[in-house]
């Protein structure tokens, strides 16, 4: 018999009882109770029908080979898992809890979280800004996103600017890079540019994300930023689903700024279809 208990927990361990639920929830474990545990063939069965991962298991064996392939590339290059199965757990496991379709085809441009800009009616400018000081040329931009417009432009679009600031004969000099997403929707594609010149010093950094004027939407994801040492900053935007993802906004030089403002319609962090 599967009996249900209401625990009565003290106000100063909710917060950890909470806690240790969600861990539960998040991989599809059953919680149970030693003090009824049954170690018989039934109890084996209802445990097993409480938990989701038998279920999983058969869609894993379901997959062909070339499909588990995909899953073991991107829980790789992504995630750092050494199996696709640890990934396809997770997204099934996050995919159930919050009702979105199961099983989902591996994506090697994102991972499960991402931000997405919109400019509903295009009748504002809207950027997300990246700021970074003291690097070393050269410098490295690497981004995935998708675009989705509801009305077609010719004039403005999605851009993303990145400069440099130098030092220069007493002055300052810039080094530029722009880039232009193609007019129309454009599916998940990464893009890695590299501009400035070698070992020079650049001791201030700008990339912008913007869209001016366009009515348009954009996701972005697995953000990475490098110089000649390596990689400075990476931003996948992967957040726990019971806690938001939280900018650290700009400070002496570094960190985010958002316009208008970070919050809906204009930018939402969402899990990517």
């Amino acid at each position: 018999m599967v009996r249900v208990i209401q625990p009565d927990v003290p106000a100063e361990y909710e917060e950890l009882w909470n806690k240790i639920m969600r861990w539960f929830e998040r991989n599809g474990v059953p919680i149970w109770c030693r003090q009824w545990f049954q170690n018989t063939r039934r109890g084996d069965r209802v445990r097993k029908e409480a938990s989701p991962v038998s279920v999983i298991a058969n869609a894993w064996n379901a997959l062909s080979p070339v499909r588990k392939i995909w899953w073991d590339i991107t829980a790789h290059v992504m995630w750092g898992y050494a199996r696709g199965y640890r990934f396809f757990t997770t997204d099934w496991i996050y995919r159930e809890v919050v009702g979105l379709y199961v099983p989902q085809i591996p994506s090697f441009h994102h991972q499960l979280f991402g931000m997405k800009m919109a400019n509903p009616g295009g009748t504002n400018n809207v950027y997300m800004r990246r700021d970074d000081k003291d690097l070393v040329g050269q410098l490295t931009v690497k981004f995935a996103y998708k675009k989705a417009e509801s009305v077609s432009s010719v004039v403005n679009a999605f851009r993303v600017t990145t400069t440099g600031y130098y030092f220069t004969q007493g002055s300052y000099d810039t080094d530029v890079d722009e880039f232009e997403a193609p007019a129309g929707n454009v599916a998940w594609n990464t893009i890695e540019r590299t501009f400035g010149v070698a070992n020079r010093k650049y001791f201030h950094y700008k990339i912008v994300f913007s869209i001016e004027n366009y009515n348009a939407e954009v996701s972005l994801d697995n953000i990475v930023l490098s110089d000649q040492n390596g990689e400075f900053y990476k931003e996948n935007f992967y957040t726990k689903r019971y806690r938001p993802w939280v900018p650290v906004l700009l400070y002496r030089k570094r960190d985010w700024v958002f316009s208008p403002t970070y919050s809906p319609p204009n930018f939402t962090h969402l899990y990517f279809e």
